[in-house]
């Protein structure tokens, strides 16, 4: 038997993770923070996210706040892009909550303040098995302490 070399290789792996929900394309220009009594103005988290569940009358969580104790304002858009009834239930880290239906191919926009989490039930009463769809837009404003 003749010399075996051993041969190693070593592969260098790029991972690129690119998450886009569809709602949130901005091509602004980055400003510049601008202070106000209270409130930090580059203190602003935009969420988004797609709705798409059965229409069967059950709830389902699709934002949820965990352990962040700092006050904020929130504008929250919810777009209904399908035949069923969305029932959207926000409740606030002040124990308030509030309930909305949103009605087929409809939107409804609130502003709130801390957000704990946002649940979405879907309903028809005509026909079984129907998808409901839509997004949801989150603009979170944290106020400084």
């Amino acid at each position: 038997m003749g010399d075996l070399k051993t041969v190693t290789q070593t592969i260098r792996q790029k991972t690129v993770v690119n998450v886009k929900t569809g709602c949130c394309s901005s091509k602004r220009k980055k400003k510049r923070c601008k202070k106000k009594p209270r409130f930090d103005i580059c203190g602003k988290i935009k969420i988004c996210g797609r709705i798409f569940q059965k229409c069967d009358g059950e709830s389902r969580v699709y934002f949820r706040t965990v352990g962040i104790r700092r006050p904020s304002t929130s504008v929250l858009k919810i777009e209904n892009e399908s035949d069923c009834k969305m029932k959207a239930t926000i409740n606030m880290k002040s124990k308030k909550k509030i309930e909305q239906t949103i009605d087929e191919y409809q939107e409804a926009v609130f502003v709130v303040g801390s957000i704990k989490n946002l649940r979405i039930m879907c309903t028809r009463t005509s026909e079984e098995g129907k998808i409901c769809k839509g997004k949801f837009e989150l603009m979170i404003r944290s106020r400084s302490a």
